[in-house]
C-alpha cells in the first residue's frame, strides 16, 4: 500500500446517529478488572465507535472515543488501513500525525476503552466480515485478521533459519525396528513382579521383564528380589496397593550413519503401567538430543525444545535452562556400531568404549578423544572405566604420553596380573588405586572387596586408622554389615568410625580391644562417646585441640592436687580434660573454647585454666579464672565473658585460696610464675601499643590492656597485704 494513495482516500466522519448515542451514554463505575489497583473506574457502554468504507480494493476503518464525541468531536483518532491482497495494513494516527504498522491493541487508548464496548452499525459489521472472509467483524474480527497476518510474517521470517535446519534433521535416519523392544529390555533398569495377595502368600506373579507368569515365594509388597525365572532384579508390587507407576527416567544412546558421517542420538526413556493393566505398559523413548558429525569430527548439536515460545521443533544449540549441555550416562545401541567401527569410528575406539562400560555419554567420550586420541588405546586395551573420569589416571597419562603406551600395566603401577583384574572387572580409577595399593603392599585383595570400596568411593588412605587394627576384609564386612544396622552410606560410616576411635581415645578407652574398635552398633556408639564429651562438636574441637597441643590433659592432672581448694560456700575446681574447659566456654559464652591461645600457654605452663564453683552446685559453670603458676588471676568471667557484682562476695575466698597454693609451691614453680609475670608485663605493653579494644560485652570501647589489668588479682601482693 502507498501511503499518498491512501491519504487520498478521504476521511470518515461519526455519523449523526453515532454522535446522538455516544451523547446518551451516561458513564458508571465500573471494577478494574486484571488489574493489582483495587479502585474503581468510569467507562461506557461502548468506548470506541467505529465506521468503514471499501474504497479502491482498500478497506479503511475509522475509530472515534465516546468522551470527544460526548464533547462534539467527530474526527477519528486512528485510521486503519488493509489490503487483504498483500495481506498488508497501515494506521494513521491523527493525534501524532504519523503512519503506525502497530495492531489496534498495540495502539495507545485511553484506560476506559479496556472496560468499555465498541460499536459498529450492523451493515458496517457485515462488510468487514465480507471483506476479511472471516466468521467475526467488528473490531474483534479486525484484531484476529491482524494477529494472523503478523504470525504470517514471523513463520515466513523463522523459516529462513529454520530450513537449514531441517535439511539436516533429514539426514537422520529411521529407528530400528526392534528399538522400543530394546529400551524396554536394555535401557530402562526398573522391573517388577506384580502379585495378587493372599493371607498365605502368593505363589506366583508378572514378571515384566519374562512378561509371563513366574513363581514367587513370600513375597512383600515393594520389596526388592530376584526373578526365578529370569535373574532379574525386580520389585514385588501388590496389584492391591500399587496403583499407576512410572520408572524412573533413564538415557539411552543411538549411534546411526547419516549423510558424510554419523549421528549420535539421545533419548530420555521411561515405563508407566497403568493401574489394572499391568501386562501392557507403556514404553516411552522420548528424542531430546541429536549430535551430527562429519568425517573431519566437526559437531552440530540440535535439541527438541520450544522455538521462539510458539511450537516446538528441532533448534539447534546445546538447550538446558541456559543453553548449557553437561552430559548424560545411558546405554548405548550396540547393533549399530560394528559397521561404524570399521569406517567412520575407526580410530576412536568408541566400540570397545561400549562393550567395557555399560552406561556412559557418547558424545563427551568423542569430545575427550579429540582433545586426548590415546583414549583409543585404553578403550581397545578393555580400560573404558579409566576414561570415566576427566582428571583421573588414564586422562593424565594420556595427554602426557607422546606415543603408544608399550607396557600400559607398567605405566599404571601395577603387574600384568592386576591389569588383567582390572579389565575383567571393569575397573575405575578407584578401582586402580586400591590395585596399586595391594601391589605396594604385596598382599592379596578379593575382588569383591575392591569393588565394594570402588563403587562406595572409598579410598585407601581413608582407611588406614582403621588397617592397623583389621584387615581390608574384615573392613569390608564390618561396613556392610553397619550399613545394614543404620541404613547409612558406607562412605558415611567410614567417617563416622574414625570419629568414634578418636573420641574413644580421648576418653582413655582402649581402642586396641576388638570390642572397643569394632562395636555392634557404631553409630550409637560413636552418638555414647560424643556424649560423653558434650557432644560431636565438643568431642571434635577436643580432638583437634589435643593434637596441636599434646599433653593438656597430663598437665591438668599433675597440677590438681596443687590449684584445687575447697570451702564451705566456694571452691576451685580443676579440669580433667580439654573438654571440660570447651564445655566450660560454651555454657559461660566466653571465648575461652574457640581461642587457642590459653591452650598454648597451658602446654607452655605459663598459665592454667581452672574453674570458680559454688561448694553446692559443683557441676555448674560459675567463673573461669586463668591463673599464674603462683596463683595470679590474670582474668575472671562468667556468663557473656563479664564479671558481675557477686564476684567481689568471691574475692576473698581466692585470697586464702592463694595463700593457700603459696604454701604448696615449689622452686619450678616459682620460676615459672617469674616467667609468667614477665611475659605477662609485655603483652600488655604490646596490646597498648597496637591500642586494641574490647569491641563487645559491658566493656566494649575500652583498652584491652587497661581491662586486664584492672582484672588482675596478683598472688603475692595480695599475701603480701
Amino acid at each position: 500500500m502507498k501511503k499518498e494513495q491512501l491519504k487520498k482516500l478521504g476521511r470518515l466522519y461519526a455519523t449523526p446517529a453515532m454522535m446522538k448515542k455516544a451523547g446518551q451514554d451516561v458513564p458508571e463505575l465500573v471494577n478494574r478488572k486484571h488489574s493489582w489497583r483495587k479502585d474503581m473506574i468510569y467507562a461506557y457502554k461502548y468506548g470506541v465507535y467505529m465506521r468503514c468504507r471499501i474504497q479502491d480494493g482498500i478497506l479503511k476503518v475509522s475509530f472515534f472515543l465516546a468522551d470527544l464525541m460526548r464533547l462534539g468531536g467527530n474526527k477519528p483518532v486512528y485510521d486503519l488501513f488493509i489490503d487483504k491482497e498483500t495481506g498488508e495494513f497501515l494506521t494513521w494516527d491523527a493525534g501524532r500525525e504519523k503512519w503506525r504498522t502497530a495492531k489496534l491493541d498495540m495502539l495507545e487508548w485511553p484506560e476506559y476503552v479496556w472496560y468499555s464496548g465498541r460499536y459498529i452499525n450492523p451493515e458496517g459489521n457485515r462488510s468487514i466480515k465480507r471483506y476479511l472472509n472471516t466468521e467475526e467483524g467488528g473490531y474483534k474480527g479486525l484484531l484476529n485478521y491482524q494477529q494472523h497476518i503478523r504470525e504470517k510474517e514471523l513463520r515466513r521470517k523463522y523459516k529462513r533459519e529454520t530450513e537449514l535446519w531441517d535439511l539436516e534433521m533429514d539426514k537422520v535416519p529411521e529407528l530400528p525396528k526392534d528399538w522400543l523392544h530394546w529400551v524396554d529390555k536394555q535401557a530402562i533398569r526398573e522391573h517388577f513382579i506384580f502379585y495378587d495377595y493372599s493371607r498365605n502368600g502368593a505363589e506366583e506373579g508378572y514378571c515384566t521383564w519374562c512378561e509371563k507368569t513366574v513363581p514367587v515365594r513370600k513375597p512383600k509388597h515393594n520389596q526388592h528380589g530376584t526373578c526365578r525365572n529370569c535373574g532379574h532384579e525386580i520389585q514385588y508390587k501388590a496389584r492391591g496397593k500399587a496403583g499407576t507407576i512410572q520408572t524412573d527416567t533413564e538415557r539411552a544412546y543411538l549411534i546411526q550413519r547419516c549423510e558424510n558421517g554419523f549421528v549420535i542420538r539421545q533419548f530420555r526413556c521411561w515405563k508407566r503401567f497403568e493401574k489394572g493393566n499391568y501386562e501392557d505398559p507403556e514404553v516411552i523413548a522420548a528424542e531430546e538430543r541429536r549430535v551430527l558429525y562429519n568425517r573431519q569430527f566437526n559437531r552440530r548439536a540440535f535439541y527438541w525444545g520450544l522455538y521462539k515460545n510458539d511450537h516446538y521443533r528441532w533448534i539447534e544449540g546445546n538447550g538446558g535452562y541456559y543453553g548449557y549441555y553437561s552430559g548424560c550416562k545411558g546405554k548405548v545401541y550396540k547393533r549399530t556400531l560394528p559397521s561404524l567401527a570399521k569406517d567412520e569410528l575407526q580410530r576412536t575406539g568408541l566400540l570397545e568404549m561400549s562393550r567395557c562400560i555399560d552406561r556412559f555419554d557418547p558424545e563427551i567420550y568423542i569430545e575427550r578423544w579429540k582433545r586426548y586420541p590415546r583414549h583409543e588405546q585404553f578403550a581397545k586395551a578393555g580400560l573404558g572405566g579409566l576414561l570415566e573420569e576427566p582428571e583421573g589416571i588414564a586422562a593424565k597419562m594420556a595427554l602426557e604420553s607422546r606415543g603408544n603406551i608399550k607396557d600400559m600395566a607398567k605405566a599404571l603401577g601395577i603387574d600384568k596380573a592386576r591389569m588383567k583384574r582390572l579389565r575383567e572387572n571393569k575397573g575405575g580409577n578407584l578401582y586402580l588405586i586400591w590395585l596399586q595399593k595391594e601391589k605396594a603392599l604385596d598382599t592379596l585383595l578379593p575382588d569383591p572387596v575392591i569393588q565394594y570400596f570402588s563403587r562406595n568411593g572409598i579410598m585407601p588412605d581413608e582407611l588406614e586408622m582403621m588397617r592397623t587394627r583389621m584387615s581390608y576384609i574384615k573392613i569390608c564386612n564390618y561396613l556392610k554389615k553397619q550399613a545394614g544396622i543404620s541404613g547409612r552410606r558406607p562412605r558415611g560410616l567410614v567417617g563416622t568410625w574414625e570419629d568414634y576411635i578418636c573420641i574413644a581415645n580421648r576418653l582413655k578407652i582402649d581402642t586396641r580391644l576388638e570390642i572397643n574398635y569394632k562395636p555392634k552398633d557404631l553409630k550409637k556408639a560413636h552418638d555414647d562417646v560424643a556424649a560423653l564429651c558434650g557432644g560431636k562438636d565438643i568431642a571434635k574441637r577436643a580432638g583437634e585441640i589435643a593434637e596441636k597441643f599434646p599433653g593438656i590433659d597430663e598437665i591438668h592432672a599433675e597440677i590438681k592436687k596443687k590449684y584445687e581448694y575447697t570451702e564451705k560456700k566456694y571452691s576451685i575446681v580443676v579440669p580433667e580434660r580439654i573438654e571440660d574447659i570447651i564445655l566450660e566456654g560454651k555454657i559461660l559464652g566466653h571465648c575461652l573454647h574457640s581461642s587457642d591461645r590459653y591452650f598454648d600457654r597451658i602446654q607452655r605452663r605459663e598459665s592454667y585454666i581452672v574453674f570458680l564453683r559454688k561448694t553446692k552446685e559443683l557441676d555448674k559453670p560459675y567463673y573461669t579464672l586463668e591463673i599464674e603458676p603462683d596463683g595470679t588471676a590474670r582474668q575472671k568471667r562468667t556468663v557473656g565473658d563479664s564479671q558481675n557484682a557477686d564476684f567481689e562476695e568471691a574475692k576473698k575466698f581466692i585470697l586464702r585460696w592463694q595463700q593457700a597454693v603459696q604454701e604448696r609451691m615449689t622452686e619450678e614453680d616459682l620460676r615459672l610464675a617469674e616467667l609468667s609475670g614477665k611475659l605477662r608485663v609485655e603483652e600488655f605493653e604490646e596490646l597498648r601499643k597496637e591500642k586494641k579494644k574490647v569491641w563487645r560485652g559491658k566493656l566494649a570501647g575500652k583498652l584491652l590492656a587497661d581491662v586486664l589489668e584492672e582484672d588482675l588479682m596478683e598472688a603475692r601482693k595480695m599475701a603480701a597485704g
